[in-house]
């Protein structure tokens, strides 16, 4: 294992005497008041009484743990986290889903008009796509470097407003490579919001809060990409036309319409970080109460290990650098989702048009489900922060279908279900992501760092992956794809299962470091004494 810096011996500081009066009071005093209020007034909460009604709520306290988060918390710390939900999370899934409204309309816009419109040919769609993940790949790792000096609130949003106007347009252009260089700006400022968001979500969050809110943000992807072609069909059918625009260029002023906004509340509801926040809607013993949370759970700060022109190199000496993004290319390559297989072989078996437009959207709603499903199980009690569980069982699930497609010869109601039951795997990248704070405590810097550098490296090798194994000329069946998927997902579990050993080993390291740290302070301590 790679050696493990100083850093990592860093231990949260205890609380001063004014932290525990300031803040450490109210909330042992509200939790005081929720868990022993009974002892304290003599009168029971309605869970406590006995009968039905009594009964129901202890019932549905039961679930609340397992769905959300724990009805024990403090007062005060549930109406953080509300405010936390509503603000942050509210904004981060809006504008998560704007970003892939706009990563999809060109898509959209394409089969309605604009490719006849911009006498588009060839591959040049293609082209479009790589242009785009130029951009998009290029941005990653300064944004979140830049979000270490530079308030989220202030940059994200800044891009997102940039990405609207560019967005707006495309409506506009007349050429290619008008719209070639827009697609690459779009890119660019793209780039940026879901490595610096996911990072901003795992500083807020604790490790039991955590998974289910990262899945949601995920989730929004599946739906702006369903969303995006029942908005170019009604923009199509009802705006074509109008004001002499034609139906595409009407996706892109709407798809702008919709993420200007949502840019601009974006000021106002991104939090920034804990150590930095100037959120109008937390108070400053809301704020302190953020940093403290984290802090009790062994969460370095921000600016405990700032950037400098060695930092990336400290950052390769951990295993993390090197483990981290190989995990996510095994998250993305065993997803079998680079082609349409599922339409493509609805075509090739004649079904209806409808047909291969709709069955196909069951397998997103398989999805969104499995992710905010895994993303609570992970957080509950049974799990208790734990992943490496959640992702071994959605794997488990994708194997079984990607096995049945390569076979191949079985009846169609099983070829159906293996379609499906494939896309359980959708919910690992979300909880994949929410891991990163436990693996890597002792560095906040890093956690940003490797988040954008797993994302880029997964697109960077999904460009060959495309072509080399998930070829167009195997429609439908693919063998060569799902083979490779089922691989990969093997990789994917031995791999999780490594770290989650590699996590514990190091929680042993710091432990022991901690000690020895401990005990060479009392030592010391003995010795001040007898002088």
């Amino acid at each position: 294992m790679a050696e493990i810096p100083e850093a990592v011996s860093w231990t949260p500081p205890a609380a001063t005497d004014t932290e525990n009066k300031k803040l450490g009071h109210s909330i042992s005093q509200d939790h005081m008041e929720d868990s022993h209020s009974s002892l304290a007034t003599g009168s029971p909460k309605a869970w406590e009484k006995p009968g039905f009604k009594a009964k129901t709520l202890r019932t549905w306290r039961n679930i609340q743990r397992y769905i959300w988060d724990d009805p024990d918390k403090p007062a005060v710390e549930k109406k953080f986290l509300l405010k936390l939900d509503f603000f942050l999370l509210s904004y981060t899934c809006l504008g998560y889903f704007c970003k892939n409204l706009d990563q999809a309309n060109i898509s959209n816009a394409y089969v309605s008009g604009m490719k006849e419109a911009l006498n588009m040919g060839g591959s040049e769609l293609t082209y479009m796509g790589n242009v785009f993940t130029a951009g998009y790949v290029v941005s990653q790792l300064p944004a979140v470097i830049l979000a270490t000096k530079i308030r989220p609130s202030i940059l994200v949003s800044s891009l997102e407003i940039l990405w609207a106007i560019f967005t707006f347009s495309c409506a506009a252009v007349k050429t290619v490579p008008q719209l070639y260089a827009l697609r690459f700006l779009i890119g660019l400022c793209e780039g940026a919001f879901f490595p610096v968001i996911i990072y901003l979500i795992s500083s807020w969050y604790t490790k039991v809060e955590r998974g289910k809110r990262v899945t949601i943000f995920y989730a929004t992807a599946t739906m702006a990409g369903m969303f995006s072609g029942y908005l170019q069909a009604a923009a199509y059918k009802n705006l074509n036309g109008v004001l002499g625009h034609e139906g595409w260029q009407w996706l892109y002023i709407i798809c702008g319409i919709i993420s200007l906004p949502v840019g601009v509340i974006g000021f106002f509801f991104n939090p920034d970080f804990p150590e930095n926040s100037r959120a109008f809607y937390l108070s400053a013993d809301e704020t302190e109460l953020a940093r403290q949370r984290l802090l009790r759970e062994g969460y370095k700060p921000l600016g405990a290990s700032t950037w400098d022109k060695t930092k990336i190199f400290r950052i390769m000496k951990h295993w993390q650098f090197w483990v981290l993004p190989l995990g996510y290319f095994f998250v993305q390559s065993s997803f079998p989702s680079s082609q349409p297989a599922f339409a493509l072989y609805l075509k090739a078996t004649h079904r209806t048009v409808y047909e291969i437009n709709v069955w196909p959207t069951g397998q997103s709603a398989i999805g969104v489900i499995v992710q905010v499903a895994a993303g609570m199980l992970s957080d509950s009690p049974l799990l208790n922060g734990r992943r490496w569980q959640a992702i071994t069982f959605m794997q488990a699930g994708t194997f079984i279908g990607v096995v049945i497609l390569i076979v191949w010869n079985v009846p169609e109601s099983a070829r159906f279900f293996a379609y499906y039951i494939s896309y359980m795997c959708a919910g690992v990248p979300g909880i994949y992501y929410s891991w990163f704070p436990e693996l890597m405590p002792h560095d906040h810097e890093m956690r940003g760092f490797l988040t954008a550098f797993s994302n880029i490296a997964s697109y960077v090798n999904q460009i060959w992956v495309a072509d080399a194994v998930w070829r167009t000329v195997e429609a439908p069946r693919f063998k060569s794809g799902f083979v490779f998927a089922a691989i990969a997902g093997i990789c994917l579990v031995a791999l999780t299962i490594a770290l989650h050993h590699l996590q514990l080993s190091d929680v042993r390291k710091r432990k022991k470091e901690v000690g020895e740290a401990a005990k060479m302070d009392v030592e010391a301590s003995i010795v001040v004494e007898k002088t």
